[in-house]
């Protein structure tokens, strides 16, 4: 279920339609990206991946959920658990550029446990929660309305937040408020099918390093199993009312592109579109050239052009 109000947006595992909007302009213009290898920046990225993501994956030995729905108790998220959620969380905000680390805000946390158990309990999604529904309090209510939801566990969680599935997610809200740069905690629920990380009025000041924008796919190489369907991209105070988006592949071919609407409620920023026939199984290394134009910042037109390097990590 999807709520387009200024609040995050939940997603549920089960749904995979994507609505396609529009198609960009001009993917003829576009020439084929020049990619050198470079062997130092693909090896930094695999890094990257297995230090953060494969070493946040959920193994057997993880303690479970000790929560009861029959009971209503909420119960408490593991330590390595909730470690290994910030660590998800990390791994794609470093994959984007942004080094300054999240904290927690254990009263959040708290809340977020109420909420998530009330998602379980009546399994069901909902940023506002009846209070007739069972397990129902008014914490786990006030973290519903300001957190991504979703019906999965653990650190794969992030990663439904970041692929942003489903027919009614085309503004990539979930991914926008967990790779926002001037995010500065999050509150973390978690139950054995539930997660709830509340990210509204969470902001700081942008890190000094910030990158000239975010974007996922992330500029340069990035892991091939993690580039979903919506590709995005963002900049504070941007306006791409009058962006046009092009894309070619690494000999020139033109990528057909669908555009989703514009939407300004979730972070910064945001154009989100989905390119056709990307090929994120190969055993080589695919490249793509993205080119965005017009652009509006500060009342200014500006041009961006970057390259997308998908690699097979487990090679």
């Amino acid at each position: 279920m999807l709520f387009l109000l200024k609040r995050p947006i939940s997603i549920s595992s089960l749904l995979f339609c994507i609505i396609l909007t529009s198609c960009s302009k001009d993917n003829e213009t576009v020439i084929a990206p020049e990619i050198e290898t470079d062997n130092i920046a693909r090896a930094t990225a695999k890094k990257l991946y297995e230090d953060y993501y494969l070493a946040s994956k959920t193994i057997a030995s993880d303690q479970q959920w000790n929560g009861d729905t029959g009971n209503c108790n909420a119960g408490s998220l593991a330590e390595g658990t909730k470690s290994k959620i910030f660590q998800r969380v990390h791994y794609f905000r470093l994959a984007v550029g942004l080094n300054n680390t999240l904290t927690e805000n254990t009263d959040q946390s708290s809340k977020a446990q109420e909420a998530a158990l009330m998602m379980k309990s009546n399994q069901e999604l909902n940023h506002f929660p009846p209070s007739s529904w069972s397990c129902y309090t008014e914490d786990g209510s006030e973290a519903a309305g300001k957190s991504n939801l979703a019906m999965s566990k653990n650190a794969e969680a992030v990663d439904l937040y970041i692929s942003e599935p489903g027919s009614a997610n085309g503004p990539v809200g979930h991914r926008r408020w967990l790779l926002w740069p001037r995010l500065k905690s999050i509150g973390v629920g978690n139950t054995d099918n539930s997660n709830v990380i509340w990210v509204v009025g969470n902001s700081g000041s942008a890190p000094a390093d910030e990158p000239g924008f975010i974007a996922w796919p992330p500029a340069e190489y990035v892991p091939n199993n993690l580039v979903y369907p919506r590709w995005s991209f963002s900049i504070k105070g941007a306006d791409f009312s009058q962006t046009t988006i092009a894309m070619v592949d690494e000999v020139g071919n033109s990528i057909a592109i669908s555009m989703e609407d514009l939407n300004t409620v979730y972070g910064d920023p945001t154009i989100v579109w989905v390119p056709q026939g990307i090929n994120t199984n190969a055993t080589e290394d695919q490249a793509y050239k993205v080119n965005l134009t017009n652009v509006e910042i500060n009342g200014e037109l500006e041009d961006f052009e970057y390259n997308v390097i998908l690699f097979n990590p487990n090679l």
